[in-house]
């Protein structure tokens, strides 16, 4: 018999503090579909739902907010993902050297798993299983973070796994953030610039 190989655990930061639901403004929201049937379309369509989301996010961005959900037939995985454009963070970089501050990206993907809930709790459970994340695009380079935690994530916890062009670097996790190698680090801050 072959061994079995051993798969570490997902590093996962601390969770953050929860971030409640703004009440206050109105953001501007842009959905991008991928893969998305026009029935499904309209369960993410749903006002109240693209409002909160729209509330929730215009304290970290500036401009529209680029919203992508997306279905992979083949992989069976949906995705819904903050894509973050540059100069259009407010206030998400920050830590030095070898450290990446993540109180910014917690308020992102907790107000996009709310909105996944939202539209779970009025249309189709099943969007609870879609994946959330921030892509960031600087030039070349693109980064993901993602949450992590109890399943369906909540964003409080952020995986300490970020994807740089597609390939994974995980950090150290503690209580001000992720610690990561100093040029990694410097990549991910630049990305959320």
């Amino acid at each position: 018999m072959a061994p079995v190989a051993v798969v570490p655990p997902v590093a996962v930061v601390p969770p953050v503090a929860v971030v409640p639901p703004s009440k206050e403004g109105r953001g501007e929201v842009i959905l991008i579909w991928e893969g998305i049937a026009n029935l499904h379309k309209s369960f993410f369509l749903d006002e109240d739902a693209v409002a909160q989301l729209g509330r929730d996010l215009k304290p970290h961005i500036q401009g529209p907010a680029n919203v992508v959900v997306s279905f992979d037939m083949k992989h069976h995985i949906g995705r819904i993902r903050l894509r973050l454009l540059p100069k259009t963070a407010i206030g998400l970089s920050f830590g030095q050297g070898d450290r990446v501050g993540i109180r910014g990206v917690s308020a992102l993907l907790q107000a996009l798993a709310r909105y996944r809930s939202a539209v779970a709790a009025r249309y189709d459970v099943r969007v609870e299983a879609f994946k959330i994340s921030v892509d960031a695009y600087r030039g070349a380079t693109h980064c993901r973070m993602g949450a992590a935690g109890a399943q369906p994530p909540d964003g409080r916890v952020v995986d300490a796994c970020v994807e740089i062009n597609g390939l994974a670097h995980c950090g150290r996790a503690d209580t001000k953030g992720i610690r990561f190698e100093p040029a990694v680090a410097k990549t991910i801050r630049s990305c959320l610039k």
